[in-house]
């Protein structure tokens, strides 16, 4: 939601204006395609589990411009990622060329997938000036072990040797490891002893794991039950190493394979629409299942070999959100790590506000939030980066969540924000930690002037409720006293729903008792994501909630109570506001059409009205719940 909120763009009594912003919410791309092109089929290594290897190649398939001719065409038919897979690339010669003219010809990213024994220095560098992204390295295991999995005496050294080049070249290094029958008492140990033996040149960006069940050997084939079992054993040893874990896309065992409470949901990349993979079929234990439009069921070529598993299909929404992923995990990780919002000060000068989650874990569970909570944090050293580029950027540094509180290291965080603006730094935050008085005075010595506070009731069993938390709204009020006491600025966000929208008078009644110098920001469930259920009972029709909101608003007009919220995303069509707010006297921005129209629709009547230009319209989640016939077009000079 945008935070703006009419809060003082300012430090001390100097307006500041960002000229040109340069944060930009990261775009959900659509229609992005990767395309992995075969390369050769010989390798040098000979893994137990592959059946992709062959003894020799099709000369004239393997040419140099048959599969330069391949590369192009992929791109040509719109491929972003060119992924060069074997066999082994890496006895190609002219690998390089290969990845030059693939980055020449338009790919913004070209992987390579190796066993990596065939990179030294020179040739590591050399693939990253001709454009390489990222080499994804087969490993099992962590040691000399692994030769008799590979059939390539002394190759484990040899990879060690090659992720060392790669990671030294500067380029981002993947693991795979395939989980069979003669890797599963391997595959745990390796990421200790891998980051040992690579620390002081880097460290992989993550591991993938496979579960292969389409396998020439037979006797390498592991059940999912089995996998499974390795899956929770080797995500605990990367949890231990803060090394990212992730499942192959077209891999299982399903999450439904995992016991309730042991799942892994951050292994998997699922989200409606998610495609579903050939050669897969749903059970009858599918039926119940509330992911089963995203999830492809078992393959095939499994049920060929084993008998359905005991499954635990997902029956429960928070299961739901933690498995709700539009991308990888390092990817949506990075994606929701900084966004940009855009509203309007008190003189109506545009303000842009960069927001960075410094973890997405929160101690409140509210039902219509739109932050993936389930995710881990990014890494301290990106979290600085983002940081530091809003600063330079011009924008106003909002420090948000998840809860941000619940960060140990949210002090520094703040300092740091300080140090790169002349902006006030804001808080975003539910602020039940903040009743310590001791961090919640830490928090504003370190450089909070400003904090939007979510409270959504005006009483705890209406609140804790909402945030299906008991006993935390006692505490985000005496946190709320702590920052008043302070005098930080503050703005306190209701989020109008099914719940509570009887209580916003009284909640009004509330700030104006207590901290009467405070902004009250109104705003309502935005179903923009998956992640918030699009249902009537969490998100009424705007007409249902008029009438609270109305008699809310006068009981501001009354006591002087400034209520703020009209301008932004997360507020009412500006056609729909009640009295006795007069529009012209908003302070309300241009909406850019780019910025909201993968999220905003309007209707015909909205196309005659004065301002179109200045209102977001209906979330597309809202409208699809309760149509358009609440917008009517408004005719002012």
């Amino acid at each position: 939601m945008i935070l703006g909120a009419n809060l003082p763009y300012r430090r001390g009594a100097q307006m500041t204006q960002p000229d040109s912003p340069v944060i930009q919410p990261v775009p959900v791309r659509k229609g992005a395609r990767l395309e992995s092109i075969v390369t050769n089929l010989r390798c040098n290594q000979n893994c137990r589990y592959c059946n992709r290897r062959a003894e020799s190649d099709d000369l004239a398939a393997i040419a140099p411009r048959a599969v330069q001719a391949a590369i192009m065409r992929a791109l040509a038919a719109g491929a972003e990622e060119i992924r060069l897979t074997g066999g082994e690339p890496g006895m190609r010669r002219d690998l390089v060329e290969l990845v030059r003219i693939a980055r020449q010809s338009g790919a913004q990213r070209v992987v390579l997938e190796t066993n990596a024994t065939l990179i030294d220095g020179p040739r590591a560098h050399a693939l990253a000036e001709a454009g390489l992204t990222a080499a994804r390295v087969n490993l099992v295991g962590p040691d000399a072990r692994v030769d008799a999995i590979t059939q390539d005496a002394g190759g484990f050294a040899r990879t060690i040797a090659g992720i060392r080049a790669l990671l030294q070249a500067g380029l981002a290094v993947e693991i795979l490891v395939a989980l069979t029958q003669s890797t599963r008492q391997l595959v745990v140990e390796m990421p200790v002893a891998l980051l040992a033996a690579v620390a002081d040149v880097g460290r992989p960006h993550l591991i993938e794991a496979t579960v292969p069940t389409d396998m020439a050997n037979q006797s390498e084939r592991l059940d999912y039950p089995a996998a499974a079992e390795v899956l929770l054993a080797l995500d605990a040893a990367c949890r231990a190493l803060a090394l990212p874990l992730r499942l192959a896309p077209d891999s299982g065992p399903p999450p439904c394979l995992f016991p309730p409470r042991r799942g892994l949901p951050h292994l998997y990349t699922l989200s409606p629409g998610t495609r579903r993979r050939e050669n897969h079929r749903q059970v009858d234990a599918c039926a119940s299942c509330i992911i089963a439009d995203r999830c492809s069921g078992l393959a095939e070529s499994y049920l060929q070999h084993f008998a359905v598993p005991d499954l635990h299909p997902i029956t429960d929404e928070k299961a739901r959100r933690r498995l709700n992923m539009l991308r990888p995990l390092p990817d949506q990780i990075a994606h929701e790590l900084m966004t940009q919002s855009v509203s309007a000060d008190a003189d109506g000068t545009p303000m842009f506000d960069a927001i960075i989650r410094v973890n997405f874990h929160c101690n409140q569970s509210c039902a219509f939030c739109f932050v993936s909570t389930h995710l881990p944090p990014a890494t301290d050293a990106a979290i600085e980066t983002a940081i530091r580029t809003a600063g330079q950027s011009g924008a106003r540094i909002v420090i948000s969540g998840g809860e941000p509180t619940l960060n140990a290291r949210l002090v520094h965080w703040l300092q740091l924000a300080n140090s790169v603006t002349t902006l006030p730094v804001c808080l975003q935050t539910n602020a039940v930690r903040l009743d310590d008085p001791a961090l919640c005075h830490a928090v504003v010595e370190a450089g909070v002037q400003q904090a939007f506070v979510s409270l959504h009731g005006a009483t705890a069993i209406v609140c804790d409720a909402v945030t299906g938390t008991p006993g935390t709204f006692v505490r985000t009020v005496r946190g709320l006293d702590n920052l008043y006491a302070e005098q930080v600025e503050i703005v306190l966000n209701f989020v109008l729903c099914e719940t509570n929208l009887h209580e916003f008078p009284a909640f009004v009644q509330l700030v104006a008792a207590r901290w009467p110098k405070a902004l009250a920001n109104y705003s309502f469930v935005a179903p923009s994501t998956d992640l918030v259920p699009k249902e009537k009972r969490l998100i009424p029709r705007y007409s249902e909630m008029m009438p609270q909101l109305s008699r809310g608003l006068q009981w501001a007009d009354e006591l002087g109570v400034r209520v703020v919220g009209f301008e932004s995303m997360c507020g009412l069509p500006l056609c729909l506001i009640p009295e006795p707010f007069d529009r012209q006297q908003l302070q309300l921005t241009a909406v850019g059409h780019d910025t909201g129209e993968e999220e905003f629709v309007k209707s015909s009547e909205c196309m005659k009205c004065t301002y179109n230009d200045r209102c977001w319209g209906l979330r597309k989640g809202y409208a699809e719940l309760h149509g358009t016939d609440e917008l009517h077009a408004i005719s002012e000079t």
